[in-house]
């Protein structure tokens, strides 16, 4: 695999997180082979933190970055993180448990409607696990990237594959979007 994305700063990768509570392990999993095939370090954050000091120390990190918990339960401080997430434009990838039978939780819709009604910069949704029912998905009338199948699934390092090229494109054009503002 050819790894195009590797000197990029974070601020051009979306952060990573999970559509409502997602089960730790599966994150985890998820997350680490994201960044791996993006080439880059993975740093997590917990929702118990700060989103002010968290986000602002984002800015100048190098890797991907993971949001721990659910990101719309309100925070200590006041707010939420998809609201903090919203006020920085910090673009976000949406990572749903996908089911046994082809089906989604109700979370990923749920996420994907507050994320554009609070204007939350989704880059889109990625289905973890389960069984990829593309002609549901496509039903779905979401913004799905693609699917992280089980480890063990034959299609496992090609769709990893697939979906770390998307985010290398993401991240370039956030980045060439940043310079030209930059230079006005």
């Amino acid at each position: 695999m050819v790894v195009v994305c590797r000197l990029f700063m974070y601020k051009g990768f979306p952060l990573l997180l999970g559509a409502g509570l997602l089960p730790e392990l599966m994150m985890q999993q998820a997350c680490e082979t994201i960044a791996k095939a993006c080439g880059c370090e993975l740093i997590s954050h917990n929702c118990g933190e700060s989103p002010r000091n968290v986000l602002a120390s984002i800015s100048t990190a190098i890797g991907l970055q993971r949001l721990c918990g659910d990101a719309a339960r309100p925070h200590c401080n006041g707010g939420s993180w998809l609201e903090a997430l919203a006020d920085w434009r910090l673009p976000v990838l949406l990572l749903v448990p996908g089911d046994a039978d082809g089906g989604i939780p109700g979370s990923g819709p749920a996420y994907a409607a507050l994320c554009r009604e609070l204007k939350v910069p989704l880059v889109g949704l990625v289905q973890l696990q389960g069984i990829w029912d593309e002609d549901r998905r496509r039903k779905d009338g979401l913004p799905w990237l693609g699917w992280i199948p089980e480890p063990s699934h034959v299609d496992h390092d090609e769709t990893v594959d697939v979906l770390s090229l998307l985010l290398c494109k993401c991240a370039f054009s956030f980045a060439a979007k940043e310079a030209t503002f930059a230079q006005v």
